[in-house]
This record gives structure tokens, sequence and C-alpha cells, in this order.
């Protein structure tokens, strides 16, 4: 079983997803994200429980994934709730929806946020921010 994977955190199945695609890809693959998205996403995630895990997705250097704030500072921090998260990964939630709805809170560099389905695509491809 994956680190990432926390018990109470289905988001947390779909970001440890993230990380085996990205563990899969090419250099010239993750070379090809790297230089699209060009930043760190850190997510903050509360599940129906109250309690709260943080991931950071490194998109900006080397393409990977850790639990926790990891050792590079974040370009954009989101915060959601766990549901809601699984939502917008697999494309059952708009990003810019989740955004006005108050349902995503974005501390940083929001236009970064929209580069973040070029990452959920690596998963998914069918997912839309």
């Amino acid at each position: 079983m994956s680190d990432i994977i926390v018990p109470g955190f289905k988001s947390s199945e779909l970001i440890a997803d993230l990380n085996k695609a990205f563990d899969g890809f090419s250099p010239e693959e993750r070379a090809k994200l790297v230089k699209q998205v060009n930043g760190v996403f850190q997510f903050v995630i509360k599940n129906s429980e109250g309690k709260e895990e943080i991931f950071t997705v490194d998109v900006k250097k080397e393409g990977k994934v850790v639990r926790g704030k990891g050792n590079v500072k974040a370009d954009a921090v989101l915060t959601l709730k766990d549901g809601d998260f699984v939502d917008l990964a697999t494309g059952k939630l708009n990003g810019q929806k989740a955004y006005m709805s108050g349902k995503l809170k974005i501390k940083g560099q929001i236009m970064l946020a929209m580069k973040l389905d070029n990452v959920f695509k690596a998963v998914n491809p069918t997912a839309k921010l």
C-alpha cells in the first residue's frame, strides 16, 4: 500500500493513482507535462469526520506527489472537501463552478489552478476542470 493512501480519504486513492501515472511516464512525457503545467499544487483536503490531510503535487521540477507539505513551496494551495476533490478529479465537478460556489478555495496563483486539468488528465483522460 502506498504511503500516500490515507484511510477515510477517498481523494488519497486518486492522488496515489496520479503518483503512479507520473511514475509510469517516460522522461519525455514527464518533461512535457512539467513544461505545460510548471507549478506546485498543495491540496488541503477535509474528510467527513473533519480530519485534514495535505498532499503536494510537484509538476514544476519532478512530476511527483508527496503526502504532507513536501520540501517545495506551493504555487497554489487548494482547499476542499474529500468528496469534492473526488468529483473534481473525475470530471464530475467543474473547477470554475466549484470555485465560484465556495466548494474550492485557492490561495496563491489562481490561474495556475486552471492547468490542473492537464494533471488530472494524466490519470483520467475524461477529467474536466
